[in-house]
């Protein structure tokens, strides 16, 4: 085992241990728990052995800014501040193949305010997010089965999951991973044990981006629909519905939508309009041509001799 997996399994359990501690601290804090004390001593000696554990088997997270190595403890823990909802909450997967991983994310994330799904591999990952309409989704990088690289892979080459941003979350913080799952095309890498402060920022930031993402292709969506509208009142197959989700919004286009369906409209009632009145005269017409055709054959020699020959046989017969 090269120093990396083992750096990796070594700090899985005590990610865990120190995600639960901070957790339970928080909540008894808001309790003014005595109980506080002790565990704040067992979340220290927590982040004292993981400082170790970077000091002596190399770690990115032990290196300092001058390059050497040393305690690191600073440098893995983020200052809590007090838990608030996210300024962006959504509907998220979260992804780790064990147990208490994923339900300690999931604790974290469901106090931020977010709806989450867990999977515990990267094949069950797939087969969830590609019907599951997830706003972001957080994943692990050391699975069984399916890792997080080729989960990720997956999940930027398939159009239903490509524009899901994907954070990764993983106790591998060698920087050879992280730049890896970011050329993939990961949004971010959380490195565990993860801060619930940071987790928050930096998924708060994702799905900023993911809405601003939507509200662009829902407004060239839109813009496509007028456009597709407009070619169809030149083609005369404009449908009097094909506009009302786009007349239903509150901006400019939606605007530009109502008065463009009210034109179509006019325009519509106009030609059929035109089409009453063209009907109206041919029937005028035809009226007419059959008058005149009538006409052209009674006022013949031969019509008016049938005519005659007619009215002296019916008084021959009233006289007998």
């Amino acid at each position: 085992m090269d120093l990396a997996n083992l750096r990796h399994e070594l700090r899985t359990p005590l990610t865990v241990i120190l995600g639960y501690s901070e957790m339970v601290l928080e909540e008894l804090r808001e309790r003014h728990d005595v109980l506080a004390d002790d565990v704040v001593r067992v979340r220290d000696a927590g982040y004292r052995l993981l400082a170790m554990i970077e000091e002596l088997l190399g770690g990115e997270a032990a290196r300092k800014e001058d390059g050497s190595r040393g305690p690191a403890t600073e440098r893995l823990r983020v200052p809590q501040s007090s838990e608030r909802a996210p300024s962006e909450t959504g509907r998220l997967l979260a992804v780790d193949d064990l147990a208490e991983n994923r339900d300690l994310l999931a604790r974290h994330l469901v106090r931020q305010g977010h709806e989450v799904v867990t999977a515990e591999d990267g094949l069950e990952a797939l087969e969830l997010a590609a019907g599951g309409d997830f706003d972001a989704i957080l994943l692990d990088v050391m699975m069984p089965n399916l890792d997080g690289y080729g989960t990720l892979e997956r999940l930027k080459a398939d159009p239903a999951t490509r524009d899901t941003p994907v954070l990764m979350v993983s106790a591998l913080d060698e920087l050879a991973s992280v730049v890896r799952c970011i050329e993939a095309g990961a949004e971010d890498y959380l490195p565990k044990p993860f801060n619930p402060v940071l987790l928050r920022a930096r998924l708060d930031a994702a799905l900023r981006k993911k809405r601003a993402r939507d509200r662009e292709l829902d407004y060239l969506q839109a813009v496509a629909q007028i456009a597709e509208a407009a070619g169809a009142v030149e083609r005369g197959a404009f449908q009097l519905g094909s506009l009302d989700r786009v007349k239903g919004r509150d901006d400019a286009l939606g605007g530009l939508a109502r008065v463009f369906a009210q034109m179509a409209d006019e325009v519509r009632a106009r030609e059929e309009s035109l089409r009453r009145q063209v009907r109206e005269l041919r029937v005028e017409i035809d009226a007419g041509k059959k008058a005149k055709d009538v006409a052209e054959i009674t006022e013949t020699d031969y019509f008016r001799n049938l005519q005659e020959r007619a009215a002296e046989f019916r008084s021959r017969r009233g006289e007998g």
